[in-house]
């Protein structure tokens, strides 16, 4: 999934179909689809904290640039790549309600 994949604008939300447990810093996620766990920890455990409701990758960016020491160019790439993955997985849907 390239870059820009995954429009700021749209909603993005964890899928109904994923279980998701917190161990302090980790989450892990098990897919009920295709039963394949996955894990997350330390910024990505924020990121799925905030797919739990309707969210944008715009105010995911903002989040993590205002909570940790992190050039805004480097965390869109970065964020953009999670999503991405999330997303190849099944993990996060995407609404675009324009």
């Amino acid at each position: 999934m390239t870059r820009n994949a995954v429009p700021e604008s749209v909603l993005l939300l964890a899928d109904p179909d994923v279980l998701a447990t917190e161990f302090g810093d980790e989450v892990v996620l098990l897919n009920l689809r295709d039963g394949v766990y996955y894990g997350l920890e330390g910024v990505g455990t924020l990121i799925w904290r905030m797919l739990r409701r309707p969210v944008t990758m715009k105010a995911i960016c903002d989040a993590i640039v205002e909570g940790y020491d992190v050039d805004r160019g480097r965390c869109e790439r970065d964020v953009h790549s999670i999503i991405g993955n999330l997303t190849n997985h099944g993990l996060v849907s995407i609404r675009d309600d324009r």
